[in-house]
Parts: C-alpha cells; sequence; structure tokens
C-alpha cells in the first residue's frame, strides 16, 4: 500500500525506533502561521477545499506547474472544481512532498486509502466531506487534539490583537501562543506600508510615533504584552542578517533621520541605511529577547513575490517566492558577534533557504555556543522550499557532521493548515530511517538507550525544554 506501516523505514531498527518510540511522542510546533481565532472559534470547516487548499500556496503552487487555470486555483471556480483540479494533477506529482503530505491527511484525519487522480477525486471528496459534516472530532480543537499536539506557536505582528491569545490561555485546548514577529518595523524600504503599519502600532500600542525613539518604545511595549500572554520568541523573515556595525554603530541621530525620510515617503537613499536601521531593531530586539529569556528564529534567504504580475492580483504568501541567493555566513557570523560583544546573544534559530551555504552556515554557529543551553545556536529544521525527503537529510546529515544532532529542537509545520502535523510524522519516519542504516551500517552505536533518548529528544524532548515555554494556567 501507498505510505505503508513501514514507509522510509527501510531497516529493522528503523521500524523498532519509529513505531516503538517516535510515532506517539507528542508536537510540539514552534513555528506555524495558523489562525489562533480559528482555535478559540473551534472552527468546523464546510469541506475539503476550505480544509485543504484555501490558504495553502504549496499546494497552488504545484497546480500551476502542472497547467492548472488560475480560475481553479485561487479564482471563482467552485469549492469542488478547485478540489477535483487538484486530484487531477496528483498522477503529475508523485514524488513530491505534497502528494505525501495529502495522503497521509487523508489516511490520518479519514481513513482513506485511496490515491488522489481524476477518478477518484468524487469519491473522496465526498467521503471526506460526509465524516467533516458528522464527526464532531474534525473541529480545529479535535485535530489538535488527534494528532497530539502539546503547544502551537502562532506568527504574529506588533501590532496585532493579543486578546484571542489571552483567552485561549484559560480554555482547556492545546496551549497557544504567540510570536513577535516585528518585520514590518524594518519596511522603510516600502514607506507606503510603512507608514500604515506605524498607524497600527501607534493604536495598539497607545504611544504617539513620531521619531525613532517612539518606535523603539512602542515595540518594546508590545515585546513586554507578548510576553505576559506566553511568547517565548521572536521571528524575522529576512533576505540576509543587516549588520550596520560593520563600519561602525550608527548615531541615533542617522537612524532617526532614516526614520523621518520613511515617514515622509522617502525610501532609503542608499542599501547601506536598510542596513544600519534593521540592525538597530534587531539588535534592540535581541536584547530585549535576552532579557526575557526568548528565543530568536532567523528566517534567512527567500526572494518574495518574484513573479510581480501575480503579486500585483493576488498579493503575498501566494505561492511566487523562491529561494534567494545572497551570500549569508559573512553576514550572520557579523550579526552574531555583534551581540556576543554586547552580551545580548540570546537562544537561536537560524533557518536557511540557500543550499549553497548550509554547511558554511552551519559550521559559523558552532562558534558562538556556550554553556548555558545544550545547542543554544540551531542550524534550524529543513524549512519552506526544503522541507522534503532530500532536504531533510541533508540538514540532519550536515547538523551530525558540524555539530551536536541529538541537540536538535527537530521538526515543525511552517503551515495554515490544521491537518500539516503528518509533517511531523514524515520527519520522524525519514529521521529514525537515516539513523536506523547508519546503526545497522556500523556507522552509529547499536545502544538501545541512548538510541531511544535521541530519538526522544529530536522528535519532542528537546523542543519541551529549550524554549521555557511557560506553564499552561
Amino acid at each position: 500500500m501507498y505510505l505503508n506501516k513501514d514507509t522510509f523505514l527501510d531497516t529493522e531498527t528503523a521500524r523498532q525506533l519509529y513505531h516503538e518510540v517516535a510515532a506517539d511522542m507528542p508536537i510540539i510546533d514552534f513555528h506555524t502561521h495558523l489562525p489562533q481565532q480559528d482555535i478559540l472559534d473551534d472552527h468546523r470547516f464546510a469541506d475539503l477545499w476550505e480544509l485543504w487548499l484555501k490558504h495553502d500556496h504549496y499546494k497552488w503552487r504545484l497546480m500551476r506547474g502542472c497547467g492548472i487555470n488560475e480560475e481553479r486555483i485561487t479564482g471563482n471556480a467552485s469549492p469542488w472544481e478547485k478540489f477535483q483540479a487538484f486530484a487531477s494533477i496528483m498522477p503529475l506529482a508523485v514524488g513530491n512532498p505534497v502528494h505525501h503530505w495529502a495522503h497521509l491527511e487523508l489516511q490520518r484525519v479519514f481513513g482513506i486509502d485511496t490515491v488522489l487522480s481524476a477518478d477518484t477525486a468524487e469519491d473522496v471528496w465526498n467521503n471526506a466531506n460526509q465524516q467533516l459534516h458528522s464527526d464532531p472530532s474534525l473541529s480545529v480543537r479535535g485535530l489538535l487534539k488527534k494528532f497530539n499536539v502539546e503547544i502551537v506557536c502562532t506568527t504574529d505582528d506588533p501590532a496585532s490583537d493579543l486578546s484571542p491569545h489571552e483567552q485561549l490561555a484559560a480554555e482547556a485546548t492545546t496551549q497557544t501562543l504567540p510570536t513577535f514577529r516585528p518585520d514590518m518595523a524594518m519596511a522603510i524600504d516600502r514607506p507606503a506600508q510603512f507608514n500604515t503599519w506605524l498607524k497600527q502600532l501607534a493604536e495598539r500600542s497607545g504611544i504617539r510615533i513620531t521619531d525613532y525613539s517612539h518606535l523603539l518604545k512602542a515595540l518594546k511595549n508590545r515585546h513586554d504584552d507578548f510576553h505576559k500572554v506566553g511568547c517565548r520568541l521572536s521571528d524575522h523573515g529576512l533576505p540576509y542578517c543587516p549588520n550596520g556595525s560593520q563600519n561602525g554603530k550608527s548615531s541615533y541621530i542617522e537612524l532617526d533621520q532614516i526614520f523621518q525620510n520613511a515617514m515622509h515617503g522617502n525610501a532609503p537613499e542608499s542599501p547601506d541605511h536598510w542596513q544600519h536601521f534593521a540592525a538597530d531593531i534587531m539588535q534592540q530586539i535581541a536584547a530585549w529577547n535576552t532579557e526575557k529569556g526568548w528565543t530568536m528564529q532567523l528566517h534567512l534567504g527567500p526572494l518574495r513575490s518574484v513573479n510581480h504580475t501575480m503579486f500585483s492580483q493576488l498579493g503575498p504568501d501566494s505561492g511566487f517566492d523562491t529561494m534567494g541567493a545572497w551570500p549569508q555566513t559573512q553576514a550572520l557570523v557579523d550579526f552574531l558577534s555583534t551581540l556576543e560583544n554586547n552580551s545580548s546573544l540570546p537562544r537561536t534559530i537560524v533557518y536557511n533557504l540557500n543550499q549553497n551555504e548550509s554547511s558554511a552556515i552551519c559550521c559559523a554557529l558552532q562558534n558562538f555556543q556556550d554553556a548555558t543551553t545544550a545547542g543554544k545556536m540551531q542550524y534550524g529544521p529543513a524549512w519552506w522550499h526544503l522541507d522534503h525527503k532530500r532536504g531533510i537529510i541533508d540538514q540532519l546529515e550536515i547538523l551530525m557532521s558540524l555539530g551536536s544532532l541529538g541537540t536538535s529542537v527537530g521538526m515543525l509545520t511552517d503551515s495554515r493548515s490544521f491537518t500539516s502535523y503528518v509533517r511531523h510524522e514524515y520527519f520522524r519516519r525519514i529521521f529514525c530511517g537515516m539513523i536506523g542504516r547508519a546503526v545497522e551500517g556500523g556507522e552509529i552505536p547499536n545502544n538501545p538507550a541512548m538510541l531511544r533518548t535521541l530519538i526522544e529528544g529530536v522528535c519532542y524532548r528537546n523542543a519541551s525544554q529549550y524554549f521555557q515555554w511557560p506553564k499552561k494556567p
């Protein structure tokens, strides 16, 4: 059977490690784009399109590559027509992670073993929709319980409303915590959007923002608010690490002038101005994180919205982002070194999209480890365009070769879908398969207690300890 119980588990050791250790471990999903309001409302889905396709740009991207018209992806076609189009392209996408994930979701959520195609689409659609309508466990909270999800971290702008998180803290459901994502604070290269966001931040923080010091005060105010509702992570989506200290630290007067220019609708006069401004913002947040014991996540390397025509029609997060090719290592090292010199280097996870520098980045991070936390500097999980079988194995092998595999915090979904938790199963199977082959090939000691500790740590226990989560009331 496709995706049978031993898929990716090609040795006896791998099968034992997965089925006896990894399979039933709880899930901590420390980076998602799930809507917290849906968790609060315990949302129920009208049909398989809403559950699967409505927000999933992984699937949209694949459909476009297989020649599906945009009308049946993000356009005005009916939910059934969009699902039928997705099912019809599945035979063309064998081996793609979307193919694996979709069928694992059918199996784990609905008990459907049917392989999707144009011929099977209607039966799958009717079966799944009937279950969505009749099974009370297929609500949002029911799905989180089904997948044994212990903690979910959403992704939240500093100007966002935290009241859903305040309410969820008192609910008997999966612990749901915000993540502080201040990317718009550095968007001085997009003055119109920056100014719209400044007004939102001012309203939310209660601080009138007329200069750079007010911006920092408002951000600090919100950083404190996030901490009160359980946030323990900041997150930063960057093309590369900004580091304005390469040519000396910028003065407040210089930073405020850059800010004033943006407030008056002017983009930075040179790329160096963005570097200096963004670097100071990042250094401020790193210091606040260090004070509060937060972890900083750096998502490095995406080149966003490269199809300008489609971006103008559909906006961001629509499947038109790709791997950037900026040099990463030197800028990252300079940034981390600045934080270390300022005694403000927090626990840090670096997610990398530039495969040309994967080993260099992992190696660089080892220079900033210390005794405060095992694996303080994390070479992060395979992310976005790399969270497929080859990408996961590459990430694990690089970490095993240049760092300490047993300190890894494991996997995440980075998803907008409440059925995407099969990605943890996908990762765990691939991980156990890799370790099993190494054990039976004599590359790793065949010590059952050590292996159990390794698998439990990477799949769950490291993440449960590394982030210093607040206790749920």
